[in-house]
């Protein structure tokens, strides 16, 4: 290299990770008891959700027994 007059000093040293412990693998194949709840979540049309919270609450049912009920009505109708 051509010498161009100044001193661009040392590198800056490269930064070193400290060593860390392997991440410890968790058992996701065991199933939830059944006493306890898992979420379920997906997107719905705004209109749908309106229509469906209002229907849940017009009957005195919560979200989730409607959403309960109604796939076990879907599933004896695919029998």
């Amino acid at each position: 290299m051509k010498d161009l007059g100044f001193d661009l000093g040392k590198p800056a040293p490269q930064k070193t990770r400290a060593k860390t412990a392997p991440k410890k693998s968790v058992p996701n194949t065991k199933k939830p008891e059944s006493a306890s709840l898992a979420d379920l979540n997906f997107k719905v049309s705004p209109e749908f959700r309106r229509e469906f919270k209002m229907w849940a609450s017009s009957n005195d049912m919560s979200q989730k027994a409607v959403l309960e009920q109604s796939f076990e009505l879907l599933k004896q109708s695919y029998r």
